[in-house]
């Protein structure tokens, strides 16, 4: 190896960098190595003795590695948020969660705890596809507790994550008998069961003819026997809702340890959420 002496004969070597001195150094790490002062005059290296090139190397790609974490980490979460923009949750229900929901008494507190504990199940791997069924009277808070379970399931997993009305999942399957349909009522059957977990609103404003009941028991028992948990949503009371969608789906919900969360207090938001 060319001796240090020699290698600090002379400066032309590094003039074109800005170098007009240079001396030998010690680094704890990496032994003995030139160190350069530099006038800073054409930017290729800071003002003055730049110490260990090789330490300066290594700050530099440990600080890399912290960007590219970062900026992946920014990708994660902006791939979330645009998971839950598209989960059709309404405009209205964004950004609603648990923690703005206004609990101004002891029952919607406790229906907010038991939310929070379905959550809490939901997200993990041992839900069973446990499902849920919110029902009672308007303004009480359902679709609110409804859509931030949802946004918070996707944020939790990762995974997707859909709202749906009853009314749109009827469309859905009449369009697929139009001749120019592209899918198929198995498909939407199948789109229906896919999300990790999916929120059925609106159930009760229909007629349910025996069309509107054999939609439903084939959306429920399709996500049933995926095992993917499902809360349902409605203005109707409990002796009321099998009248609507059979007791088949309301057996398919309930297995398994599903609930039904009574919301039965006067409404408290003027305009309020279902």
């Amino acid at each position: 190896m060319q001796p240090i002496s020699e290698l600090l004969g002379g400066n032309g070597a590094y003039g074109f960098m800005g170098v007009n001195d240079r001396r030998p150094g010690t680094c704890e790490k990496h032994g003995e190595y030139i160190e350069l002062h530099c006038s800073g005059e054409k930017r290729a290296f800071k003002e003055g003795w730049q110490g260990c090139q090789k330490c300066e190397d290594e700050i530099i790609e440990a600080q890399k590695e912290i960007e590219d974490r970062e900026r992946q980490a920014q990708m994660y979460r902006d791939r979330i948020e645009s998971m839950v923009s598209n989960s059709g949750i309404p405009t209205r229900f964004q950004g609603k969660s648990f923690e703005n929901f206004e609990a101004e008494s002891q029952k919607p507190a406790a229906n907010l705890r038991k939310m929070r504990e379905y959550a809490d199940l939901v997200c993990s791997e041992d839900h069973g596809g446990r499902s849920l069924i919110l029902l009672g009277k308007v303004g009480t808070g359902k679709t609110h507790l409804g859509c931030a379970l949802l946004a918070q399931a996707i944020r939790k997993t990762g995974q997707g994550c859909h709202y749906w009305t009853f009314s749109e999942l009827v469309r859905e399957v009449k369009g697929t008998f139009s001749k120019e349909s592209k899918c198929t009522e198995e498909g939407v059957y199948k789109d229906f069961a896919s999300p990790r977990l999916l929120v059925l609103d609106e159930v009760g404003l229909q007629n349910f003819t025996d069309f509107e009941q054999a939609v439903a028991y084939e959306a429920i028992n399709a996500r049933y026997l995926a095992e993917k948990p499902t809360v349902l949503i409605t203005n109707l009371q409990a002796k009321d809702l099998p009248l609507c969608v059979g007791e088949r789906v309301v057996d398919r919900l309930r297995e398994g340890g599903g609930r039904a969360l009574d919301f039965d207090w006067k409404s408290y938001r003027v305009g309020g959420a279902s």
